[in-house]
């Protein structure tokens, strides 16, 4: 997998901004968001940057495959505080699954904007009724 693909893993697993990353290591959001679209060749020196934040090894962004993030290690009985669990999967399955949960995120995103659209026409047609209905007020002689 590549190095980019995992950085978008670990931003969204932690539900980080590009802007927060790119602050933490001291870029820019576009800056950073050109490393994790792969536009920008990842340094080193980026990857342990990013390794630090994240506190995994620099390794892990090397890997061939996907890292499976532990989301249920916050509890009481948590052995590790990191969130991670150093196992992996299948690269063809990690593969498939990264690429459906981006097309289900896209669905979402265009609902919620479908929605949000709708809502906003909902809204001008109140607005319209409501001046319509001052004018009407405004006009009204008993």
């Amino acid at each position: 997998m590549k190095a980019q693909k995992i950085m978008r893993i670990l931003r969204e697993s932690n539900d980080y901004s590009q802007e927060y990353v790119a602050n933490v290591l001291d870029i820019n959001q576009k800056t950073y968001s050109n490393l994790e679209s792969g536009k920008t060749k990842l340094t080193l020196e980026r990857i342990n940057q990013l390794a630090d934040f994240y506190k995994v090894k620099p390794e892990y962004f090397l890997s061939d495959e996907l890292p499976v993030i532990n989301y249920n290690n916050t509890g009481p009985k948590s052995n590790s505080n990191s969130g991670y669990i150093h196992t992996y999967i299948n690269e063809k399955n990690s593969e498939s699954l990264y690429e459906r949960l981006l097309s289900e995120k896209d669905h979402i995103i265009k609902e919620k904007d479908d929605q949000i659209k709708l809502l906003k026409e909902l809204l001008e047609i109140e607005r319209r009724e409501v001046q319509n209905l001052k004018r009407k007020i405004e006009n009204f002689t008993p």
